[in-house]
């Protein structure tokens, strides 16, 4: 890096240079347009001449760095002196010429602690040091301005290309979304019928939560199946109990459903669970769980075959509305209270149909609403299993 009397220089302005260094001094040609080159007069070096090429910025000096060139000289070379400067510029807010003056005080006296702790020195086994010597020391590089451990870089450096593969995804499924329906439609098409990329799954899921169009949608489904990883297949079950398109549910599911999926099971078993499921959440989950015929799923169902869902009844005369939303079932029992003459709540019980198809597809019998039936059916077969597994 090429730098000319970064120190005390009488300056005028500041040339940054193309190679990354600088130079500080008086421009002489400063009428000369168009510009070919910069005559630069450099106090104590003389004049040189640069090409236009070489100068990338020319900076105009503040006053503060005026006043510092006047003042300056009024120091004197001591500890004192020098101190009282480097104050000075840190008031101006002149890091680089405050930091000439510390570095004079420590080569005045190397233990001089105002400087050093000044620096960023620190005392490591009666040596000073700088923080980032002690880094350096115990093994740390700088990366991106953050001490980090060689093989964290490794992994920042790792997750940086993942992301940087994502994005690039996020354009090109954009272009290609643009293309459906135009004359590139076959194309289109073909593209997303042909990716197998992982890293492609979370552009096809951005779209396939927010694209309105069914097809669109039927199209991004198929591409994350035949991606087939286990974030491609939880986004397919997300997909299978929030999007509004049956249509779209329904293919999520036809896609799980064609090997064991031990993860999106808990899911859809999570969303049974769930003590602020609505009613219809739980017979979605149900349906889902019906589809993939689990095994596992089974003691969940026996316990979501019915449940309690609070209702909001707004006031007599108000503009309320119902601020839950029921599946299918038959109703039961419900009782409830009202508070303050404001809207009603009641408990309702709920026996889930959806639930119910589900267990009798995956065990093959049918004890319809009676939990207890089923329980004890559930812990007969539990016991068999046992006996079966000893024998063997």
């Amino acid at each position: 890096m090429f730098v000319i009397n970064a120190g005390f220089a009488c300056r005028a302005e500041v040339f940054v240079l193309a190679n990354g260094g600088r130079i500080s001094g008086e421009l002489l040609n400063r009428q000369e347009n168009p510009r070919k080159q910069y005559i630069v007069k450099v106090p104590g070096e003389g004049q040189i001449t640069l090409a236009a090429s070489q100068v990338e910025q020319v900076l105009k000096r503040r006053s503060e760095e005026e006043e510092y060139d006047k003042i300056r000289p009024a120091y004197p070379d001591t500890i004192e002196g020098q101190w009282a400067l480097a104050e000075w510029c840190r008031q101006k807010r002149l890091p680089l010429e405050r930091e000439t003056h510390l570095k004079r005080m420590i080569e005045l006296d190397p233990n001089q602690i105002d400087a050093r702790r000044a620096l960023g020195y620190i005392q490591n086994d009666g040596q000073w040091i700088t923080q980032d010597e002690l880094m350096i020391e115990r093994g740390y590089k700088l990366y991106k301005g953050h001490w980090v451990l060689p093989q964290a870089i490794e992994l920042l450096e790792t997750n940086a290309k993942l992301e940087s593969a994502r994005q690039e995804w996020i354009q090109n499924i954009k272009r290609w979304r643009g293309w459906l329906g135009t004359d590139r439609d076959s194309q289109a098409r073909e593209n997303f019928s042909d990716i197998t990329d992982p890293m492609a799954v979370k552009a096809l899921l951005l779209n396939l939560h927010g694209d309105r169009s069914v097809p669109a949608k039927l199209i991004y489904v198929d591409a994350l199946a035949k991606i087939n990883t286990p974030e491609a297949a939880m986004g397919l079950a997300v997909v299978a109990m929030e999007d509004p398109v049956e249509e779209v549910r329904q293919t999520c599911l036809d896609r799980l459903q064609t090997e064991k999926r031990p993860d999106v099971v808990d899911y859809f078993v999570s969303k049974l669970r769930n003590k602020k499921s609505s009613n219809a959440t739980i017979n979605l989950a149900g349906f889902a769980l019906g589809r993939m015929k689990d095994p596992s799923a089974v003691g969940p169902l026996i316990d979501a075959l019915v449940t309690t869902h609070k209702l909001t009844i707004p006031k007599a005369g108000g503009d309320g509305s119902m601020s839950t939303t029921f599946g299918n079932g038959p109703g039961g029992k419900g009782g409830g209270m009202t508070m303050g003459g404001g809207p009603t709540y009641i408990n309702k019980q709920f026996a889930n149909q959806a639930v119910l198809d589900a267990l009798a597809a995956i065990t093959g019998v049918n004890f319809t609403f009676d939990q207890s039936a089923w329980r004890r059916w559930y812990a007969a077969q539990k016991k068999t299993e046992t006996i079966d597994a000893r024998r063997d």
